[in-house]
């Protein structure tokens, strides 16, 4: 039985081609676009899944205001270890981005962390060699991955060998484990014992540090632990050990318990330890592939059941020689069933070429061995069994239901159902069409509008060359002076912070005449003399900082103006002189100058109060501003002046414009996925239309032929045939516009910087989905139009 309806259907299919390619065409691309979404959607949805304990590991978080933290206090952990029974382990762990390996004379870097003892306890990241209890015990032990230890050694067995880590510290390598998952929020190629960070800052204290927040935890709980009550105990921690302390620097910190299934997606607390994701764009994404394959499932609705009346003779005789309705169900539906797995099989190839494309615009590296993983190979199933049934169950079920008598007299009706139900579904798939233009544009407005403001800085021809990781700052400045003294070098500067590299965020701040118990949280920044002209900062009030006038380098700072108005001082004039102190003494000094509000990070982010000090001991970027020339030569001078002034030191350098634009890649990103996804669905709409017409135009060939007879115009008949199409297309239009203005506007509402939406989008998207339906239309019915009537009406 199964083989007939199968031979029957493909027989079908092969019969009637331009059907076939129609839907063939529609259901290929809706299922390339489902099956790259799907490995996305699925890989997404995995991250940190690998933990066997993930039900009950939670993330330490601190919020401060409206500002959010993955780090913590020193005491938090030793706090939760010791007072919260409910808690069985806590880990701590900390950047170790300032150190470097040094190995045979060559210094590299590695993405490394300081980890307390318990993280192979906590997390279950495969260890190959060493013991997971103890490899993190002991001070001065390293665990490195497995593509770590064929970086460094020749053998397997690395364990009791030693890595020199900073200019001469030598680690014993304890421990070796499985490469990271890519799926895992958690990124590292060396652990260093957190014992050892003990030792490298003597001043470090698990009952102190309240106030330095630069440690991660994660907590254990114990089985059957209450979550609710425990975070309800916790989250005042900070209040009710140095509440008092905090309210006099006008501080409220509390701690959040964040589940290790939600830090990935659903946080929106930064990860300082690895990527993060956004469930939605998860959201997003999947709901565009799901529009797009519902508008191929759409397109073989309409063109099946608009060409039903050519098969109803097939049903009725069926019927008359025994078949029962059930039987004809199952026949037309198994022809869905063929073509969706046709379908199938050439999106898997189509898929498969546009792997780096899809990689390209969503920052990952799959390959076509990921679309065979069980879970994976099971959901295609589930996606082609899906599209198989909402494809092809309507159709099967009219046609199934056609009565012999009235079939085999030729007196089927049409009727009204079916010709509404196909002016929905076109309505439909030109709401998505229209949707998805209208929301590019939108985004690509927005993108535009950013790029094109004015910064308040010059971001061109300014090289930055990363000194993080040099070895001492002594020779700073001697290095900068070296620089200057090159023929393509205009200026130099030196500071900690650049526009898309901010300084020290979160530094408090209290401004003369601000009552006890008040701050203003500040972006603290060590600048030298020469980096306002650099960066072509404007100075609106006082001066700048002088090597002339010692007492200013030792006392004075420079503000900007949301500094002034978040400080309460009234104009830029009247805030030179002012005092502004701090509880960790950064910043603090006496205003000498205010600078002109810049953009220090994208216009995602509204501007915050800067305070720039003369502390050239704490700048790492060197800022160089050049003319135009050969820059490949000045990379080359500038380079051999590094390495004489650092030798050993990696020498590494951006341009500032490139740095900077890279904020916005998120919104780059999501423009070219609209964009693709824009055309996509509008060719679909455009096939499934180009279907529809043309089986219209041949159930009214002999209309068409009487009316050229009776006088009718190739004009005429071209629009009597494409009115409705276009009515239908308007229609789509009044209803998504208003749709997506809303969607639009909730979209532009996280940007502290947006354009207003003008009504020339919408006339756009007006214009290029009435533009297309237009020329889709036009083609097919003028071609009939243009038809000799003898011909159409010789048979009557």
């Amino acid at each position: 039985m199964i083989k007939n309806y199968l031979k029957i259907a493909v027989r079908n299919l092969l019969r009637f081609k331009t059907y076939t390619a129609i839907n063939l065409a529609g259901m290929v691309m809706g299922l390339s676009i489902g099956i790259l979404i799907l490995i996305f959607v699925m890989d997404e949805l995995s991250f940190d899944k690998f933990h066997s304990k993930r039900n009950n590991i939670y993330r330490v978080v601190t919020h401060m205001g409206e500002k959010s933290m993955d780090q913590n206090g020193w005491a938090i952990g030793h706090k939760l270890r010791t007072e919260f029974p409910e808690v069985e382990a806590v880990v701590y762990t900390r950047n170790a981005y300032a150190l470097q390996v040094n190995h045979n004379g060559k210094k590299y870097d590695e993405n490394m962390h300081f980890a307390s003892e318990e993280f192979f306890r906590v997390f279950s990241f495969e260890m190959i060699q060493g013991s997971p209890e103890r490899a993190l015990e002991a001070p001065y032990s390293v665990v490195i991955t497995e593509s770590t230890r064929n970086r460094y050694f020749d053998t397997e067995n690395v364990v009791g060998k030693v890595l020199t880590i900073g200019d001469s510290i030598d680690f014993v390598v304890t421990g070796v484990v499985a490469d990271v998952p890519s799926q895992s929020h958690i990124q590292f190629d060396m652990l260093l014992s957190f014992s050892t960070y003990e030792k490298l800052n003597p001043n470090f204290t698990y009952s102190g540090g309240w106030g330095n927040i630069n440690v991660h935890n994660y907590v254990l709980l114990k089985e059957g632990a209450n979550f609710a009550s425990l975070s309800a105990k916790v989250r005042n921690i900070y209040m009710d050990n140095v509440g008092e302390w905090l309210q006099k620097m006008g501080m409220i910190l509390y701690v959040e318990l964040e589940p290790l299934n939600d830090v990935y997606l659903k946080s929106e607390v930064p990860n300082g330890f690895g990527p993060q994701g956004s469930i939605s764009q998860v959201y997003l994404v999947a709901a565009i592939a799901i529009f797009v394959i519902l508008l191929a499932c759409t397109n073989f609705v309409n063109l099946t059941t608009a060409r039903a009346v050519y098969r109803a003779k097939e049903v009725g005789l069926r019927k008359v020689v025994g078949s029962s309705r059930s039987l004809v169900f199952w026949q037309f539906l198994s022809e869905s069933f063929i073509l969706t797995v046709g379908a199938f099989l050439l999106a898997m190839l189509i898929a498969d070429m546009a792997l780096p494309l899809f990689n390209s615009l969503m920052s990952k590296s799959y390959d076509f061995s990921d679309f065979f993983s069980a879970a994976n190979l099971l959901c295609m199933l589930v996606l082609v069994l899906t599209v198989s049934i909402l494809s092809g169950y309507y159709p099967a079920w009219v046609m199934s239901g056609y009565k012999p008598a009235q079939v085999l007299k030729g007196k089927l009706q049409t009727g009204r159902k079916g010709v509404r139900l196909r002016r929905m579904l076109v309505v439909f798939q030109f709401v998505i069409s229209a949707g998805l233009v209208l929301g590019t544009l939108i985004v690509l407005r927005q993108l535009d509008y950013m790029q094109d403001q004015d910064l308040g800085f010059n971001k061109e021809q300014v090289l930055v060359v990363d000194g993080t990781q040099a070895s001492s700052a002594n020779t700073f400045e001697s290095f900068k002076h070296s620089v200057s003294s090159n023929a393509f070098v205009e200026q130099v500067t030196y500071a900690n912070a650049l526009p898309g590299k901010p300084g020290w965020a979160g530094q408090v701040a209290f401004p003369e005449g601000f009552p006890e118990g008040e701050n203003v949280v500040t972006e603290y920044m060590s600048i030298d003399e020469d980096y306002i002209s650099t960066l072509r900062l404007e100075l609106i009030a006082g001066r700048n900082f002088s090597k002339d006038s010692k007492a200013e380098l030792d006392e004075g700072v420079i503000i900007n103006e949301t500094a002034v108005k978040e400080m309460r001082w009234e104009t830029p004039d009247k805030a030179i002189g002012k005092r502004i102190t701090s509880p960790s003494g950064y910043p603090e000094g006496t205003v000498i100058g205010v600078v002109k509000d810049y953009h220090g990070l994208g216009l995602q982010t509204k501007i915050s109060p800067k305070v720039m000090d003369y502390n050239p001991d704490a700048s790492r970027y060197f800022a160089i501003y050049f003319n135009t020339g050969n820059t490949a030569d000045m990379v080359s001078d500038i380079k051999n002046s590094w390495s004489n002034h650092f030798p050993g030191d990696n020498f590494e350098y951006f341009f500032l414009d490139q740095e900077f634009d890279r904020q916005y890649r998120a919104e780059q990103r999501l423009m070219k996925v609209l964009v693709i996804f824009a055309v996509l669905t509008i060719v679909i709409a455009g096939i499934g239309l180009l279907g529809l017409i043309s089986f219209m135009i041949i159930s009214k060939t002999k209309e068409i032929g009487v009316r050229k007879v009776l006088g009718a115009g190739v004009w005429n008949i071209a629009g009597m045939l494409s009115k409705e199409f276009l009515v239908l297309v308007i229609a789509s239009n009044f209803i998504a516009i208003p749709l997506i203005w809303y969607a639009g506007n909730y979209w532009l509402e996280g940007f502290a910087y947006r354009m207003t939406l003008q009504p020339d989008i919408f006339i756009i998207t007006f214009v290029i989905t009435l533009g297309m339906t237009f020329i889709t239309v036009s083609y097919k019915t003028i071609k009939a139009a243009m038809l000799d009537p003898v011909q159409t009406l010789r048979n009557e």
